[in-house]
């Protein structure tokens, strides 16, 4: 019985991180968040979704994918003429 309270379905997920089903798939897209396929079922596992909160507080976790960097747009000014 352990197994079913900890695997989320998509609804409690939502609930439990407290986004909308379209954010929650648009975390799948980009592999934040990794679901666990049970026949047509999408389940979340609940120790998952707590490390991806913990890294998201700034705690260090080795097995979650670091995000990537942004790269920012340098300002050039243009030469003066004389």
């Amino acid at each position: 019985m352990e197994a079913a309270s900890r695997l989320l379905t998509v609804k409690e997920t939502c609930g439990y991180l407290r986004i909308s089903a379209p954010t929650l798939y648009r975390m799948i897209e980009r592999r934040e968040l990794i679901p666990v396929k049970i026949g047509k079922r999408t389940l979340f596992d609940r120790g998952d979704l707590d490390k991806y909160i913990d890294a998201a507080k700034g705690t260090p976790d080795k097995n979650l994918p670091k995000k990537p960097r942004r790269k920012r747009k340098s300002k050039v000014l243009p030469d003066r003429l004389f």
